[in-house]
């Protein structure tokens, strides 16, 4: 009876995620673009996408301590709801050609990823021993993400007038059903996950653990490291690239969009695969062929900068991204006990949103003053460090 009520938190969970990831994919198709039409300096083009990870920084910390008192099933429904009343916002944003509501939009939509990010959280606490199958179980479903978003994006961004403002009703749309599919959850089962560990019922109190503690153990150090690298990496290059294409390139909407997708692919098609990896491929050896395939991601439009090279980079440096977090993540849950589960959780979630901040937040800059090639050999040697850091704990995590 438990394992089939695990089964069906597990499956209501990634047709969450779907809404979640496919909200997010028409954000990252447009919102760059948006954010260039809208601000009067061009600098300022990716701070709406940036405020989505600075809104989930902020969210992200509070998210058990709120939970504790209504519940994550609570949380995750009003999710839905933030999600509904951003996508709206920024549809009247676009109406009204107005910079500061479009960040108010995606400002929701942050608060939105926050919460959502729980998600995986949920799937590795309700089947202990299963961690990492049931968190690549939950993102696997952002291949649906992957297929459909960018094309969603594309065409709903032409059926309204002005351009891209059916694609925020899109998002809209999506949170409702995020908010539909949410409320079927079993309360119970979701909201013990937030307490103790499923299947150990472990009712201990939950104590404090202090950032410089958990900074001195070696496999939460690494994690927090990859997490933070893959999440840089990922959002710099996603928000710069549409730019990039369009200014630089001068590539058409279908050729943004088939960038965006390839990218949404390596994203999420490869965590499918992961739980069958796991199996034959330690813990320790995927976060190197991580960090491996995001070197490789950015050195291949180093030298030759063109469509297919940039495209490329999408594509890879969304795989680099996929399997860094998918690994890093479940890294991070082997880094505390039960009973430091909501004080170290709360701050294990705070560096892959902090590396999304950072990534879309400098992509605007970089764009206007940097060029390409530039931005590329910048990410590389930041994965580059990390794999570094990560082989001198080698031994320790």
């Amino acid at each position: 009876m438990m394992v089939q009520k695990n089964k069906v938190v597990i499956s209501l969970l990634m047709l969450s995620q779907a809404c979640y990831l496919s909200a997010m994919s028409v954000d990252m198709t447009i919102t760059a673009l948006v954010g260039s039409e809208l601000s009067r300096n061009k600098v300022y083009a990716t701070i709406p996408m940036a405020l989505i990870a600075i809104l989930s920084v902020i969210v992200a910390p509070n998210i058990p301590k709120i939970a504790t008192r209504i519940g994550l099933k609570n949380i995750f429904i009003s999710g839905g709801f933030i999600a509904a009343l951003g996508g709206l916002i920024s549809w009247y944003a676009i109406t009204k050609h107005s910079f500061i509501l479009l960040c108010i939009g995606t400002s929701c939509v942050g608060a939105y990823q926050a919460i959502a990010n729980y998600y995986r959280y949920v799937a590795a606490d309700i089947s202990h021993g299963k961690e990492v199958r049931n968190i690549s179980l939950v993102l696997s479903a952002g291949v649906v993400a992957a297929i459909i978003g960018p094309i969603l994006a594309t065409w709903t961004s032409q059926i309204l007038f002005p351009i891209y403002s059916g694609a925020y009703i899109l998002v809209g749309i999506l949170g409702v059903c995020a908010m539909i599919i949410n409320s079927c959850l079993p309360r119970k089962e979701v909201d013990n996950t937030i307490i103790y560990p499923t299947n150990t019922q472990n009712t201990q109190k939950q104590k404090y653990v202090s950032f410089l503690s958990l900074l001195k153990r070696p496999t939460f150090r690494s994690s927090i490291l990859i997490c933070l690298c893959s999440c840089f990496s990922m959002a710099l290059i996603m928000s710069g690239a549409p730019i990039f294409m369009k200014s630089m390139l001068h590539s058409s909407a279908s050729q943004r969009m088939m960038g965006m997708q390839l990218h949404m692919i390596g994203m999420y098609l490869p965590v499918v695969l992961l739980p069958f990896l796991s199996k034959y491929i330690s813990l320790k050896i995927q976060i190197l062929c991580a960090l491996t395939i995001g070197i490789a991601a950015t050195w291949i439009s180093i030298f030759n900068v063109n469509h297919v090279t940039v495209m490329l980079t999408l594509l890879f440096i969304g795989i680099f991204w996929s399997l860094s977090y998918a690994s890093g993540s479940a890294l991070l849950t082997k880094s505390y006990t039960a009973d430091e589960r909501q004080s170290a959780r709360g701050k294990g979630e705070l560096f892959p949103v902090l590396g999304l901040a950072l990534g879309s937040l400098t992509a605007g800059p970089f764009s206007e003053y940097i060029n390409w090639s530039a931005q590329m050999f910048f990410v590389l040697m930041f994965i580059f460090l990390t794999m570094i850091m990560v082989i001198i704990d080698w031994k320790k995590i």
